[in-house]
């Protein structure tokens, strides 16, 4: 196949999957936006992870409506100037790198929370993520510069630099996913807490997955596939992990917001609950306001002393007032203080008597 035809087979390909998951993308958003505005947005100057949630979301939204619009150019067959083409490239670069950090900050605010902000796991966390920027930089700088473009942009040929970013995204993925599958299986969670972890786990998985599988085809993608498989992979790589990462980001603060919803409804979670999953027995169920007390029923044999009162059985009495309970005791304490002063005064008079005698 000629280097002139192929560019617009790719072209072509690059506007039918663009569009395809833009559509996906506009159905998602439709389905959730009511939530979105009644629930989500009203925590967005009270929690990190909505922030970054409306920041990917929306930003990624509209990148994608400018992806539809310049793949339709591409399939036009308009020409473009290397420049433009350039300015292109670095354009998905910057896209791809922010939704990434979108979804490893979302893994990583709830890592901190799971952990309660351990030191040691910080730590960790900052190399490899240190790690990961570096490998980022590097393969931008290796990678944008020296692509090969047909005059409509799309992209002839694939580097090696490509591996750089591919194997410390996936190090990190993997190394975020490892700490919450720990927590999860190490904690001894109760009930309601434990179907949150569920959810959380769930999702983090699943995203843990979009962005592992990307960034792994993206680093084997130079070494594994033909040229012509490889030039249309490289092309349309770009916005598969677009849609990938920004439902990823979505699920990750959606579900987990329906699911305090939910539990606020049914009263079964206290806002502080979900915020601190520092320790696996920081479960505290809200009480119910229409809660009643149940009658319970208690054996109570009291045992009085000879000649200070009767053996009486209260077995099977039910007690519904325990103001009553207590008020009888300190009655019973009260007639034995009284009973002991009198013996020992009686006591003191016959020894007084005895003393006046001898006398």
């Amino acid at each position: 196949m000629s280097h002139s035809v192929e560019p617009e087979a790719v072209a072509l390909s690059i506007l039918i999957v663009t569009t395809t998951l833009s559509g996906l993308m506009v159905l998602e958003y439709a389905w959730n936006i009511r939530f979105e505005v009644q629930v989500i947005w009203r925590r967005f100057w009270k929690s990190a992870e909505v922030k970054v949630f409306v920041v990917a979301r929306y930003v990624g939204l509209a990148g994608q409506i400018f992806n539809v619009w310049f793949a339709s150019r591409m399939a036009s067959g308009i020409p473009s100037s290397p420049a433009a083409c350039r300015v292109w490239f670095m354009y998905q670069t910057i896209a791809i790198q922010s939704l990434t950090m979108s979804v490893e900050a979302l893994l990583i605010l709830r890592v901190c929370k799971m952990y309660n902000n351990d030191k040691y796991i910080l730590g960790i966390l900052s190399v490899f993520g240190g790690a990961q920027c570096a490998g980022m930089g590097i393969s931008a700088l290796m990678v944008v510069p020296s692509l090969g473009s047909s005059p409509t942009c799309t992209v002839i040929g694939t580097h090696p630099g490509q591996i750089y970013v591919g194997v410390s995204t996936v190090a990190m993925h993997l190394c975020i996913l490892a700490m919450i599958l720990w927590r999860y299986f190490r904690g001894n969670w109760q009930e309601p807490l434990r179907s949150y972890f569920k959810i959380m786990v769930r999702d983090s998985i699943c995203a843990a997955i979009a962005v592992t599988g990307c960034f792994l085809f993206l680093t084997l993608v130079p070494i594994g596939l033909s040229q012509s498989a490889a030039q249309t992979s490289e092309n349309i790589l770009f916005h598969v992990m677009v849609c990938s990462f920004w439902f990823a980001a979505g699920r990750l603060v959606l579900d987990k917001e329906r699911f305090r919803q939910q539990s606020r409804n049914n009263r079964e979670f206290t806002e502080v609950d979900l915020e601190d999953l520092g320790s696996d027995s920081d479960v505290s169920p809200a009480r119910l306001s229409n809660s009643k007390a149940v009658p319970i029923e208690v054996s109570i044999a009291a045992d009085f002393e000879p000649g200070v009162g009767k053996e009486k059985d209260i077995a099977d009495e039910r007690l519904y007032d325990w103001a009553d309970t207590s008020l009888s005791r300190c009655v019973s304490s009260i007639m034995h203080m009284d009973i002991g002063s009198r013996v020992e005064g009686s006591g003191s008079t016959s020894n007084l008597a005895r003393f006046t005698t001898q006398t």
